[in-house]
């Protein structure tokens, strides 16, 4: 249980960063006219990456459990 609350804090302060570091430079990588929508669309992203690692993480602990055999679905 250590572990799951220390991945939940790494995540939680990775995200943090990665806007604080967007902040910085302006969330550069979204063009638009209005700050609001550059933030919106940053954060966007940063939502997604947390689902996906997230959801690495549960399917690899669920293959390690044995629940699911993935030689044998293909």
């Amino acid at each position: 249980m250590k572990n799951g609350w220390r991945f939940i804090l790494g995540v939680a302060v990775g995200a943090l960063a990665a806007y604080y570091a967007g902040a910085m430079f302006n969330f550069f990588p979204f063009l638009a006219d209005d700050f609001a929508v550059r933030a919106i669309g940053f954060g966007t992203l940063i939502v997604c990456i947390v689902v996906a690692v997230c959801t690495s993480l549960i399917i690899s602990k669920i293959e390690k459990k044995g629940a699911i055999d993935t030689e044998t679905e293909q």
